[in-house]
């Protein structure tokens, strides 16, 4: 037989060959089984590996029990879903702090009742101070057509409860909703107890006394410094005197000096800065919390509001995103992150938004009219008329809107609630400047005249009505029922405002905002036109009358 040296010749069957043999026989192992899938060879390849990997003493009488086991971590039914590893899903964190949620508020209950047992006259006389109901406030919303899903409200109510019992604050309410982009704000205003006002009020004093003293050694050290450069520059001019002397005549051998104008200076002084009002008062009178997911986050409390803050939140519009340490980069420069403007934007929703139908409240215990005046005036505190008389659903949803007022104070330009004067002189020194001239008395009065907003419990028909739309819109929840409807009111230049009324049960709430109002204003740029220049001859002979004008002209004509 002629045998060839092409490998990949095929030598007949009856022709022995060792590769051809070997490779028949790898195929016959890689052939797949159509019950498992699997295949010998990938079998074998993976039972020897793990021999191999392994390499135990007695390979020869396990290698059965080897074999099974790959075949069993290798078998899958199609009814097999498990996974080998259990991976917990994302929602089971979340479930365990709504479990420990309602874990902890039932442990509150089960405190408050042995409170009521042994303080039940103090509990009862004060009504102000209970726990908000939630889902009371929710099935009013409801019936308009407004408000959180009951889910939410459900959680809601349970994380504000769990606040109140671990925060020194009374008088909680639900503020409302702000929407943002990725994340909302969930709002909650309460006040704080007088402990911890007392508390807060006097760690203030120290800090403000504290940054007077170190503010008063850095003007005692600029003094100094001020007071050692001036002595220099005494002293060095004293010698350029001397030196000026002697060298005269050098000079007039040199010839002219080239002397340059002096550099503009500029007359303008910014403006003092307004004080924030104290902790307690004005538009610091509330505290709120916050938190993105009622009882997955803590509450967090935002920080004070400052004037500054207000003035400025008023010329910028921006969408929030859900985190409160987010830079603000606006024109002009917002003072703090984006806590500090969700605090100045709730300042300044609350005192346009908060609104109840006249009568709700009253001015404290006086009875006279002059009394009542007086505190409307000066901005007394309010308080829940027992003796109110609701008001029929066709009154509170009158379009003129004269049943329903403000019951929160005005917010002023100046960024406060109450006005604070710049020249920092009392009003008994500005009665004296009533005696000056004309012209000195009117500039007085330019320069300190007192700021006055409307006073308390204004009707809502007196709101200015901006580019030709109404502040707000009265509806009804029900025409076919008018004696069990809910009088709703909304706001237009806060959309997602809303105050409720039926019967005795009132609520003002912006439910949904957006932190802007409806009429979006461009703010003005600042260009610094305060730069003078020295006035020079030139610019001397250019001042004069319009008569002395004219005649230059007159006389300078061509011809003449």
């Amino acid at each position: 037989m002629a045998y060839s040296y092409n490998v990949e010749e095929v030598p007949p069957d009856d022709v022995p060959c060792v590769e051809h043999d070997i490779r028949r026989a790898k195929k016959f192992l890689q052939k797949h089984s159509p019950v498992s899938g699997d295949s010998l060879y990938d079998h074998l390849t993976e039972v020897l590996a793990k021999i191999l990997a392994e390499r135990p003493k007695n390979a020869v009488d396990i290698f059965e029990e080897l074999s099974r086991r790959a075949k069993e971590e290798r078998f899958k039914t199609k009814s097999h879903h498990f996974r080998d590893v259990y991976i917990p899903p994302t929602q089971s964190e979340d479930a365990k702090k709504i479990i420990k949620l309602f874990q902890n508020v039932q442990s509150i209950y089960e405190g408050e009742g042995e409170k009521r047992e042994t303080e039940d006259e103090e509990e009862e006389g004060d009504t102000r101070k209970k726990m908000p109901n939630m889902l009371d406030l929710l099935f009013y919303f409801e019936q308009t057509n407004v408000g959180l899903p009951r889910s939410q409200m459900v959680l809601l109510n349970l994380s504000i409860r769990k606040l109140i019992a671990e925060s020194p604050i009374e008088n909680v309410k639900f503020w409302g909703k702000v929407l943002g982009s990725p994340k909302s704000y969930y709002v909650v205003e309460a006040d704080l107890k007088p402990e911890e006002l007392n508390n807060r009020l006097e760690r203030t004093a120290e800090e403000e006394e504290r940054k007077r003293q170190e503010e008063q050694m850095r003007t005692e050290e600029k003094a100094k410094v001020e007071r050692e450069a001036g002595e220099t520059v005494e002293r060095e001019a004293a010698e350029e005197t001397e030196e000026a002397a002697g060298a005269t005549e050098k000079k007039d051998q040199e010839g002219l000096e080239l002397v340059f104008p002096p550099l503009p200076t500029h007359s303008w002084v910014p403006p003092p800065e307004v004080p924030p009002e104290r902790i307690g008062t004005g538009a610091n009178a509330k505290v709120y919390f916050v938190c993105n997911e009622p009882g997955l986050d803590k509450w967090i409390e935002l920080p004070p509001v400052t004037p500054q803050q207000i003035v400025i939140a008023r010329q910028i519009v921006r969408y929030c995103t859900g985190n409160l340490e987010t830079p603000i980069h606006t024109f002009p420069p917002f003072p703090g992150t984006e806590k500090n403007y969700l605090r100045a934007q709730i300042a300044r929703i609350s005192a346009t938004t908060q609104v109840s139908p006249i009568g709700f409240f009253t001015f404290g215990a006086g009875d006279e009219e002059e009394e009542l005046m007086e505190e409307m005036e000066e901005g007394g505190v309010l308080s829940e008329n027992v003796h109110y008389d609701p008001l029929p659903i066709k009154d509170l949803t009158d379009p003129s809107m004269s049943n329903w007022c403000h019951h929160a104070p005005y917010l002023l330009k100046q960024g406060r609630i109450v006005w604070w004067n710049p020249s920092g002189r009392a009003e008994d020194e500005l009665e004296e400047e009533e005696e000056m001239d004309e012209e000195e008395e009117e500039d007085a009065k330019a320069r300190v005249e007192k700021e006055v907003g409307p006073p308390l419990l204004t009707p809502l028909s007196e709101d200015a009505i901006v580019d030709g739309v109404t502040p707000w819109r009265a509806l009804q929840s029900s025409r076919t029922q008018p004696d069990q409807a809910v009088a709703l009111i909304r706001s237009n230049v806060w959309p997602g405002a809303f105050a409720f009324a039926c019967g005795k049960c009132v609520h003002a709430s912006p439910l949904f905002n957006n932190d802007f109002p409806l009429s979006r204003r461009i703010c003005d740029i600042y260009v610094a036109d305060k730069y003078k220049f020295p006035l020079g001859i030139e610019e001397t002979a250019r001042q004069g009358t319009v008569a002395k004008g004219r005649f230059y002209r007159e006389t300078n004509q061509p011809g003449k």
